[in-house]
């Protein structure tokens, strides 16, 4: 068997997720559709497993295959997967790794516009917003979610499935008229960065209280804080081994 890594990016808007489900077109089910007709026999890790509509600009797989991948099949492979689907690098590797498990930190990115008049070609993946973003408070809510705490109110839990996470980058910077908001850690929760940055967007709108949110995370009581801003501003920027 030969061993690859390879590092996609792909435009979330058009797919349900990262993870096959019956029915629908998803990423996974797009790789192995496509890997399907090129090989007879593979297995692959992905390091993370996005929601509908996020995007990803390295999402990294192993893949493991008995096929011996020169250039031809790999252009073949890029153009089977599509238009919104892009293979950035696809490199044989000598051992077999688990990219969600090896994984020690991965690094998201969150895209606000405090304006509703974007430029076309940026709707796709920033959030426009009439709320008032103010640079200071933002940082200000988003240092409170720095350090291992328990999450589970702050995401959908699968079932036994521990909450507690390390952040180890909370923070948000102005890029022109852009507010970006990064967040790195070991792991994630799954809708925990859009339930983060629900939260941070309703302190800014007065709709919580910053001690709503501290004693969501120093006593979690199984009630979810339902505020979940939307998949479109939302992509996996990197990922860390």
């Amino acid at each position: 068997m030969y061993f690859y890594k390879v590092v996609i990016s792909y435009d979330g808007e058009y797919f349900k997720g990262f993870q096959k489900q019956p029915n629908k077109e998803t990423v996974q089910g797009k790789i192995e559709q496509s890997l399907s007709l090129l090989t007879n026999k593979f297995d692959f890790t992905y390091a993370g497993r996005t929601d509908s509509g996020v995007h990803a600009r390295n999402q990294i797989l192993c893949l493991e295959t008995d096929k011996l991948f020169n250039e031809r099949l790999i252009h073949s492979f890029d153009k089977l997967l599509g238009n919104n689907i892009l293979v950035k690098s696809f490199k044989k590797i000598p051992n077999k790794f688990d990219a969600r498990f090896d994984a020690v930190e991965r690094t998201y990115k969150y895209f606000i516009a405090n304006h509703l008049m974007l430029d076309p070609y940026k709707q796709s993946f920033i959030l426009s917003s009439k709320v008032d973003v103010n640079l200071s408070e933002l940082n200000r809510a988003a240092k409170l979610f720095l350090g291992s705490h328990n999450f589970s109110s702050f995401a959908k839990l699968d079932i036994n499935q521990n909450p507690i996470r390390t952040i180890t980058r909370s923070s948000w910077l102005k890029r022109n008229d852009i507010f970006e908001y990064t967040i790195s850690g070991n792991s994630f929760l799954r809708n925990m960065v859009r339930n983060i940055v629900g939260v941070q967007i309703a302190l800014l709108e007065e709709k919580l209280k910053f001690k709503d949110v501290k004693d969501k995370l120093s006593n979690p009581d199984g009630n979810r804080l339902n505020y979940i801003a939307p998949a479109k501003a939302l992509i996996l920027w990197k990922v860390k081994y």
